[in-house]
């Protein structure tokens, strides 16, 4: 009994050896969802994460992420290709290695700059840090902070992240209408992206 004991605690700590550590966004990291779904993370110079989203039937998404958190530009892709008038673009009031990480318990209210699809506006963005937990993604489990990120102008339109400290970048685990329940997006595992 004692020896499978000692194997189950060799498989697993094997298991958390494969998983991604913050090394691995330099080459990328990528969340697999169990509906074919891909988000990969990327290490980008100046303080900034790029995210690349795909739905796995060639449509999805580009992002760029301050601080690994905080949308700088985005815009939709098409098998792989910009989609043309589609780019968005955000601007913060302060550098991107000056914005706030998370810290349990803390908020950033913040006035944002926004060129959406041609058009100039502005609004308030609030996020909320909650308190650290721990998250697993497939084998693989890593300390995790929740973000609250609320859209004043959205009519209240909110979306939760689980920032991961030890990568460097948050996630979205789920969407929100004002007045209706979240609706999560699952990821069912993690793994390195091979260079």
């Amino acid at each position: 009994m004692r020896g499978l004991a000692v194997l189950l605690a060799l498989a697993a700590g094997a298991a958390q050896a494969a998983c991604p550590g913050a090394g691995d966004l330099e080459t990328g990291i990528r969340l697999v969802g169990n509906d074919g779904s891909t988000e990969t993370y990327l290490l980008q110079p100046g303080g900034f994460v790029k995210g690349i989203y795909s739905d796995g039937g060639g449509s999805g998404s580009q992002y760029l992420l301050m601080q690994g958190i905080y949308m700088v530009e985005v815009f939709d892709t098409k098998n792989g290709s910009p989609v043309v008038g589609s780019r968005s673009t955000y601007a913060y009031p302060v550098m991107a290695e000056t914005a706030p990480l998370p810290t349990p318990g803390g908020r950033w209210d913040t006035l944002v700059t926004i060129l959406d699809r041609g058009e100039l506006k502005s609004h308030t963005e609030s996020f909320v840090f909650g308190a650290a937990t721990r998250v697993t993604l497939g084998a693989c489990g890593y300390d995790m902070l929740p973000v609250t990120a609320i859209y004043h102008d959205e009519d209240g339109y909110q979306e939760r992240l689980h920032y991961l400290p030890e990568l460097g970048f948050a996630y979205l685990a789920a969407t929100q209408e004002r007045g209706q329940i979240a609706d999560p997006v699952v990821y069912v595992r993690i793994e390195r992206v091979a260079p």
